[in-house]
């Protein structure tokens, strides 16, 4: 599934901009000096009208999406995702994008766009906005994941993932936690405070986390799935990030890009990642013969739909749609225990949904079948 990866305005005080184009190797500079790392060469710089993001943006939805936008929010309404008419889906999730969008760096260009427009604010954030602040944070934020693309070969490694959702919204939330951390590094040291002192101190970095958890800057139409999608890398992966530079510093998050994390589930629960207590099982994306589209949901996706306590104990799972709606899943729990608390929950949140599904349960298997409505 798309899986966008602009920054926008949930970055830490997630309010950054690049309001006027500027020359990016103050930025640069401030990128290697944290990161410990130098830029391979220098990043491509344009600056684009905001009249022109959403043709970007729907041109970065078709290199990440692995089916065509017209099947995708078929797929995302018989998966029970979100609840609008797949020709609205589109248009919601530029809207969203086009509020939050302030830059982005797109790894298959290799290149850094600036936005020569903010967005409409909310007036409790509008009078936050010192646009420099903003421009110089937007600028290192997105560099970060220039110099990624240089090293660890981004545009390349979400190509490869591209088929797998659950693997590619893992690694996304690595480069997405990364991305803020250095960001939030360096608008810290020009208060005279050090990255170990932030990394340590449990109660800034919970701020920080609530302050992206925020839902002020969300417009309340926007389906909750589109939001959650939103948060997810920049919350969750600014935690398992922290938790790698615990463990051994920059060195230990050069690591997560040799070895990045292949599920959800390793990100909510960075012990299993980092104990190795956890062993991912392939995803077969093959699809089958009249099949439109195969997924591969993960701890995340099974969390937005049942909840927290029902997706407990995830191992895998294999979704196939068809052009019917009909829908077919199979999943595989770590517990007979687990498996039978998702088989209820599942079955009763489809039920409550006016479905009609078939739930069975083999041991650890779970699978179920249903047709989803119009």
């Amino acid at each position: 599934m798309f899986r966008p990866r602009p920054a926008h305005l949930l970055s830490v005080l997630l309010l950054v901009s690049c309001a006027n184009a500027s020359p990016l190797t103050p930025g640069m500079k401030a990128v290697e000096e944290i990161r410990g790392k130098k830029f391979v060469s220098e990043v491509r710089n344009v600056t684009i009208d905001r009249s022109e993001l959403a043709a970007h943006l729907e041109e970065q939805m078709v290199k990440s999406t692995p089916y065509p936008l017209a099947d995708w929010g078929m797929v995302l309404r018989s998966l029970q995702l979100v609840d609008v008419q797949p020709n609205e889906i589109l248009p919601k999730l530029l809207s969203l994008y086009e509020s939050q969008v302030l830059a982005f760096y797109d790894p298959h260009a290799h290149t850094y766009y600036a936005i020569k427009q903010l967005p409409k604010l909310p007036p409790e954030a509008a009078k936050l906005v010192d646009p420099k602040t903003l421009e110089e944070t937007v600028m290192v934020h997105e560099l970060v994941h220039a110099l990624q693309d240089q090293h660890f070969g981004l545009g390349a490694k979400e190509k490869a993932l591209m088929r797998d959702t659950d693997a590619n919204l893992a690694y996304h939330a690595v480069l997405e936690g990364e991305a803020v951390l250095v960001m939030v590094v360096h608008m810290l040291k020009k208060s005279g405070i050090e990255i170990d002192e932030v990394i340590k101190d449990d109660a800034m970095l919970g701020a920080i986390s609530s302050a992206a958890a925020a839902d002020q800057m969300i417009d309340p139409s926007t389906p909750r799935y589109f939001a959650e999608m939103l948060k997810f890398p920049y919350i969750e992966g600014l935690k398992f990030v922290i938790t790698a530079y615990r463990r051994g510093g920059w060195a230990e998050v050069d690591k997560l890009h040799a070895n990045p994390p292949r599920t959800t589930r390793e990100l909510l629960h960075p012990e299993e990642y980092f104990e190795r207590t956890f062993k991912p099982r392939a995803f077969d994306a093959t699809k089958p013969a009249g099949a439109l589209a195969v997924e591969h949901l993960g701890e995340f996706h099974w969390r937005h739909l049942v909840g927290r306590d029902v997706s407990l104990g995830w191992v895998n799972d294999r979704a196939v749609i068809y052009p019917d709606r009909r829908v077919q899943i199979e999943t595989e729990w770590e517990s007979e225990q687990r498996a039978d608390a998702f088989a209820r929950g599942y079955q009763s949140f489809l039920e409550k949904r006016g479905l009609e599904p078939k739930v069975t349960r083999d041991g650890v298997a779970v699978r179920a079948s249903y047709t989803a409505k119009k």
